[in-house]
């Protein structure tokens, strides 16, 4: 570590990562080069995929077995047969081998998973209980997922509330709020659940009825969210050549999150300077 990395030790960051599939394995690349450039991570929050990344990172604050791990996901042994949408029994085993069983307070790095509480159609900010269990809450896809009773709610995909959680990062101990962006989705993902919502009406039953009472209402659109009390920056990687589905192309989308945080080095000193 240089001098100049070593100097940004004592600043910390309140991280948010985005929804977005694929994409969100280029939130590793940002852990690995805010790491690499010194900064201390003092609390992640994550929404779908970037939930899984933030839990993945705060359960042990070890970047380069994350990034082992990410490189090592093989997504079609999780998915459901001739559908691009992971496997509920398939996935929720390998959210239980991510975190062998902690609870959020066995957390070493504070972690926040944002899920979508479809009863009061708001984001719900979950930061205690069992991990594993948070994180299948925050990405379970409208009529594909069960939705997951937590504490009284039912919670699905938190992409549909809340698909960057920056206010939700700000900590009492942050210097900066940064967030990493990497969702394009929203519109054709809204697009598709109202559709399917259409189509099941009345015929849906059991757990899908949730979810056609969540989209039968005007179609949400992401609600606007309060900027968070410390100074932020949203980092954009250039994703071009990468879906969300292309879960094949981690190396790729970690190395474009590098890029993004490299891109963004003076940027950020500079409004940690002026904080």
């Amino acid at each position: 570590m240089d001098h100049e990395a070593a100097d940004n030790s004592a600043l910390r960051i309140g991280l948010a990562l985005s929804s977005g599939g694929a994409r969100g394995f280029a939130h590793v690349g940002v852990i690995k080069g805010l790491r690499e450039a010194g900064f201390t991570i003092a609390g992640v929050v994550g929404s779908s995929m970037g939930s899984i990344v933030a839990a993945g990172y705060a359960l042990h604050g070890d970047i380069a077995e994350l990034e082992r791990r990410v490189l090592d996901f093989r997504a079609r042994d999780h998915m459901r047969r001739y559908l691009p949408v992971m496997d509920p029994d398939r996935i929720t085993a390998f959210f239980d081998d991510l975190a062998s069983g902690a609870r959020f307070a066995d957390c070493r790095i504070p972690l926040t998973v944002v899920a979508t509480d479809l009863e009061a159609r708001m984001p719900a900010s979950l930061t205690e209980g069992p991990v594993p269990l948070a994180m299948f809450a925050s990405m379970a896809t409208p009529f594909f997922h069960r939705p997951v009773r937590w504490q009284g709610h039912l919670l699905a995909d938190g992409a549909l509330s809340c698909v960057l959680p920056m206010s939700q990062a700000w900590r009492p101990d942050v210097d900066l709020v940064i967030g990493s962006m990497v969702s394009q989705e929203w519109p054709r993902l809204n697009e598709l659940l109202a559709t399917c919502s259409r189509r099941l009406g009345h015929a849906a039953r059991g757990w899908q009825r949730a979810y056609v009472d969540f989209f039968a209402r005007r179609l949400p659109s992401p609600p606007s969210q309060p900027p968070p009390r410390a100074p932020a920056l949203v980092l954009a990687p250039d994703l071009a050549d990468v879906g969300s589905v292309d879960f094949r192309k981690a190396k790729e989308a970690i190395a474009a999150g590098e890029r993004a945080v490299n891109a963004r080095l003076d940027d950020l000193r500079a409004l940690l300077r002026a904080r």
